[in-house]
């Protein structure tokens, strides 16, 4: 049995009609709320994209512009407030640093001072927690190299390892530190290492945490994307404090003196450390291997090989293994005597 027309029509009327008024009603979706975009009446949204007037082409073509020019314009702010400007006169002289000692009144074991520094790219920053941590057992210090953190970059440009091994002997003797026991965490492994070589009156005993030069990775590019792959494994705290590091010191003057780093690495610097060296590797690091660490303790004279739980970060997490292994240090150094 067919249904009679007027019925049909009195439902449509009852039923349909009013659903068509809700969706007519109903607000667009977000994405056809476009400029130029206009919807034809029917029972459904049909919308058409009518050709933009001159006006708004110019308007939206300001949009797109300064969707990108703001992030770019906040970033070269941000390098302009952050940044070291090159400095003339004695660098060395104006050479930051954190530093931490035991209260008056504590008790404490008369132990060496101990001096950290940073890897490539960073600061004392990096390692504060770690001076604060120690520093309630000694007098611990942590400079910020020439061009790095807060202190002033050379006229003269990029210090290599060598010459920045040259700063930090100044700077302690400077500061009237040392000898100390020297702790330097990924490329500062090789700075303390310098500073063992020039001046060994100022150093006791050398630990190097997460130590470059890895023969595995001899371009820079390697080693970037196994610093990108580390990343991922690290505390969340150390990214605002590489962020803000990074960019005072400029990546140009980071790849410049990975390059010569690694070209300098290995080369008969090891068989001359007549110091006790304790190397020091995160179980989590993908950047130094632990054959590496392990070939660079045996190359050593007097050198021993340690894993502690972390990753390439370990110094800035201060780990209670760490700290522990550190003070270990600094008493075997009182006993040396």
């Amino acid at each position: 049995m067919r249904t009679p027309p007027r019925v049909l029509a009195e439902a449509e009327d009852r039923v349909v009609d009013p659903l068509r008024r809700v969706v007519a009603a109903a607000p667009l979706p977000r994405a056809l709320r476009l400029p130029g975009t206009v919807v034809l009446p029917g029972p459904v949204h049909r919308a058409v994209r009518l050709p933009l007037t001159s006006r708004r082409r110019r308007a939206a073509v300001l949009r797109r512009s300064a969707a990108l020019a703001v992030p770019v314009a906040a970033v070269a702010a941000g390098y302009a407030v952050v940044v070291r400007r090159p400095s003339g006169g004695d660098v060395v002289a104006r050479m930051t640093h954190r530093e931490a000692s035991p209260e008056d009144g504590t008790d404490r074991e008369a132990l060496p001072p101990v001096v950290l520094v940073h890897g490539l790219g960073m600061s004392s920053s990096s390692l504060a927690r770690l001076v604060r941590v120690l520093g309630r057992s000694t007098r611990t210090l942590a400079p910020d190299l020439p061009g790095y953190g807060r202190s002033p970059q050379p006229r003269e440009g990029m210090l290599d390892v060598q010459q920045l091994g040259e700063a930090v002997v100044a700077w302690m003797r400077r500061v009237d530190v040392g000898p100390a026991v020297l702790v330097g965490h990924s490329l500062g492994s090789q700075v303390v290492a310098e500073v063992a070589l020039q001046a060994p009156e100022l150093v006791r005993r050398l630990v190097v945490v997460a130590p470059t030069g890895d023969p595995a990775l001899p371009k820079v590019r390697w080693l970037a994307g196994h610093l990108a792959a580390d990343a991922l494994r690290e505390r969340p705290t150390i990214w605002g404090v590489a962020a803000v590091d990074y960019l005072r010191a400029g990546p140009g003057q980071m790849v410049a003196l990975m390059r010569r780093a690694l070209v300098r690495a290995q080369q008969e610097v090891d068989a001359r450390l007549d110091v006790p060296v304790l190397v020091l590797r995160g179980d989590q690091d993908p950047v130094c291997r632990t054959e590496w660490c392990e070939q660079l303790a045996a190359a050593l004279p007097d050198g021993r090989y340690v894993e502690v739980t972390g990753a390439h970060g370990v110094a800035h997490d201060a780990g209670p293994d760490l700290v522990r292994l550190l003070l270990d240090e600094a008493r075997a150094a009182v006993r040396d005597r």
